[in-house]
């Protein structure tokens, strides 16, 4: 909606670009912009500023000639900034800030673009007439499981054929990649930020997580790729999915989305329409995968370097070790039989908080200190630092071994055929014809509640690594203590479709999502927001823990709408709505 000259009032309601400031103010627009062509750049979403209390700030336009104003003289607008995020993506936003108890600045601000841009959006498209006209809606949502050397072109190929769409890719490499071969066989396509203008005026998009909120003229489809992959979530609250986000918007367009993934979520499947692609080429689209305990030999260094691993990365002409360390509790063994400690009610490791007891990782049940196989109570911690497992394979290789993590700056891929690190070194080395993960353990028996499907998000990314184009295929190995492990022998075997079931069932007897939602409330003001919830049968409070309370429902709007009617407290506080860490 844009202002004309004739319309007689002169107020628009704006958003401050301020996180703690919720409310929506009323300014005037000023007499002299009616003399020249700034009347034209009001639109709604149009970036102004304006006098805020004390200071000058900015804003969006939210709304052109409210119908409910206050008597008081108004304030008038400073200046017009630019061109932001369309109604349409306006209403999404709204929609994201109360699902994820978030402030809409911080989603508006996702949705604009990075520099100012002097323009208007052209008017009669859809993304203005979806809002004032009833149409036949086209929505479906379609999920498409293709293994992990599958091909996902034919899939982008249908999506761009209904139109201009949107492409979401994990990483700005994939869709630099993606734009250039787009443009090869004559679509209009841009990158997602560097060409906001293009997708406003109408052409195909691509971007990451946040081009969910890209504006697109005449959107057609919607198309996410690897809708597996963690980075799609924001780890910083309000913890927002780009999955939840383009599904929402395809609805409300109606239009068809469709995900692709060799691991979709039971997030995803409870919702979508799935396609298979052959069980012969599923299992195929796997590669080559090796399961080693390393106990089986007797050969092993600190429990991480059997001598099939070694001949092995020895015989490679390049490998990738993973070994995750950082920020990861510690797990322990028997000493007596070298067993893994795991808990006996749900299957997670235990750490040991005290001399007492054990406590489960993933469920606080406790135990006595004991092994559940031998009962010895004499038990040993399994972890060694990244630098010592570095030490101990130069001196098993008799060569250089070059270190990856996420701080890692400059990366020589010609001084070393040896990689180690966390899972960072699989986003920064694009072929190996070997990837050891030497500690699977660590990923199978983390504290999230989709430790499992983080576990199965890096097997993907090592297969990929492992039969990259144009390259010799390699190989996967995965050490493991516990190869008799459900997600194990489902890896082993690549029937990924029983794995899902599995984990479907096991997260609607826990009431996780998507059978349940949660939030944890942390920060200096969580004890006195969590006071004020009221008691309910549809919320259950758990806490404290370790500074934090986890609030669930059954129902995703049981939970916001309590969460939602409770005023934040002065002090700093955060809510993270079904976070992938929870």
């Amino acid at each position: 909606m844009r202002l004309t000259l004739d319309h007689g009032t002169n107020v628009v309601r704006v958003i401050p670009d301020i996180y703690a400031v919720s409310g929506e103010y009323d300014y005037e627009i000023p007499e002299s912009w009616y003399g020249d062509k700034k009347i034209e750049q009001i639109q709604i979403g149009t970036i102004v500023r304006f006098q805020f209390r004390n200071r000058i700030i900015r804003g969006w336009i939210s709304e052109i000639n409210p119908l409910e104003t206050t008597d008081k003289e108004l304030q008038p607008l400073k200046q017009i900034s630019g061109i932001g995020p369309p109604e349409e993506i306006i209403e999404l936003a709204r929609w994201s800030a109360h699902h994820w108890q978030g402030p809409l600045a911080k989603f508006l601000r996702i949705a604009s673009p990075k520099a100012m841009i002097k323009a208007n959006f052209p008017t009669g498209n859809k993304l203005e007439q979806h809002l004032v006209e009833e149409t036949v809606s086209s929505f479906s949502c379609t999920l498409m499981r293709i293994p992990p050397t599958g091909d996902r072109w034919p899939q982008i190929l249908l999506t761009i054929a209904k139109g201009n769409a949107l492409i979401l890719v994990p990483s700005l490499y994939q869709a630099r990649l993606l734009v250039g071969r787009l443009k090869k066989i004559g679509i209009t396509a841009g990158l997602h930020g560097k060409d906001w203008l293009l997708g406003a005026s109408g052409g195909t998009i691509v971007g990451t997580r946040s081009a969910a909120f890209a504006p697109i003229r005449d959107l057609s489809a919607i198309l996410m790729i690897d809708e597996h992959d963690s980075v799609y979530e924001s780890e910083a609250a309000p913890t927002w999915h780009a999955r939840d986000v383009v599904l929402e918007r395809a609805k409300r367009l109606g239009i068809p989305v469709t995900f692709t993934s060799p691991i979709p979520t039971p997030e995803l499947r409870a919702r979508a329409t799935m396609q298979k692609v052959k069980p012969e080429e599923e299992k195929a689209g796997w590669g080559t995968i090796k399961v080693i305990d390393p106990r089986e030999d007797g050969t092993s260094r600190g429990g991480l370097w059997p001598r099939v691993t070694v001949d092995a990365i020895k015989d490679s002409s390049r490998s990738i070790v993973i070994l995750n360390r950082k920020g990861r509790s510690k797990l322990l063994a028997c000493a007596a039989c070298n067993e893994l400690v795991m808990c006996s009610e749900c299957g997670s490791g235990m750490h040991q908080p005290n001399k007492d007891f054990l406590v489960c990782a993933r469920n606080n049940h406790e135990r006595p200190i004991s092994c559940a196989h031998c009962l010895s109570t004499r038990l040993k911690n399994l972890r060694i630092g990244i630098s010592t497992a570095i030490d101990e394979l130069e001196h098993l290789l008799q060569e250089n071994v070059q270190e990856i993590q996420k701080s890692t700056k400059e990366l020589n891929l010609d001084s070393s055929r040896v990689f180690l690190g966390t899972k960072a070194a699989l986003h920064r080395v694009d072929w190996a014809d070997l990837v050891v993960f030497a500690d699977f353990d660590q990923d199978l028996f983390m504290k999230e509640y989709r430790s499992e499907e983080q576990a199965l998000a890096s097997v993907v990314r090592a297969i990929r690594i492992t039969n990259a184009i144009g390259r010799k295929t390699g190989s996967v190995f995965i050490q493991t203590r516990s190869p008799s492990n459900q997600l194990v022998s489902v890896i082993r075997n690549s029937e990924i479709s029983e794995w899902a079931e599995m984990e479907t069932n096991r997260r609607s007897l826990l009431t996780l999502p998507p059978f349940g939602s949660y939030a944890t409330i942390s920060g200096p003001g969580a004890e006195e927001f969590v006071k004020q919830l009221p008691l309910s049968k549809k919320l259950e409070i758990l806490g404290p823990s370790e500074g934090s309370w986890m609030i669930k429902s059954r129902e995703h709007s049981d939970l916001v709408a309590a969460l939602s009617g409770i005023p934040r407290p002065s002090k700093r506080l955060r809510i993270a709505v079904n976070a992938l860490s929870g």
